[in-house]
């Protein structure tokens, strides 16, 4: 079974209380269980060493402020649904400190943080009906590194530890 590391965000209880308050009105779709909800920042590879990203993630963050956020507004990718995040600029700092971490590592994909709520490979997903959302603000004090293995029922997320934002607010 393969494993790879990343790092992340995850809600307030009360934003993902909000934000599954308004999926259970929309309605439509097989939503991702709720306690599974993350913004990821970056993915740090395929059987990435734990201690060692660990202690690389607390050196990179040592200076990083918390982070204010929320979720709002919604997109697609091919076979995502997602909730976009509006936040200050330090939820960009945090992205780009912990996205650079070996000389030839390349993310995929620019950064656009998301909260993934629903996948289909058979049906296209529509975000119309969440686009106008709005969640509440919080404040996000740590950075979570998450491993993520491949099972037969989809992935499995298991946070490992957190590195808390020390820096000014």
């Amino acid at each position: 079974m393969m494993a790879r590391l990343f790092t992340a965000l995850f809600p307030t209880d009360e934003a993902r209380s909000h934000q599954a308050g308004k999926l259970a009105r929309v309605g439509g779709h097989e939503w991702s269980p709720c306690d599974t909800w993350h913004i990821t920042l970056c993915f740090h590879g395929d059987d990435d060493d734990p201690a060692t990203r660990l202690a690389w993630l607390r050196e990179r963050a040592a200076e990083l402020r918390p982070i204010r956020l929320r979720l709002a507004s919604a997109g697609a990718f091919p076979g995502v649904l997602w909730i976009g995040v509006e936040s200050d600029s330090a939820l960009t700092e945090a992205a780009e400190a912990v996205r650079g971490h070996t000389d030839d590592h390349v993310e995929r994909h620019g950064f656009k943080p998301h909260l993934t709520v629903a996948r289909s490979r058979r049906e296209p997903l529509d975000a119309t009906p969440l686009m106008d959302y709005k969640g509440p603000w919080w404040t996000s004090r740590e950075l979570v590194l998450v491993r993520s293995e491949r099972t037969q029922d989809g992935y499995r997320h298991s946070p490992l530890d957190v590195v808390l934002l020390r820096g000014p607010e």
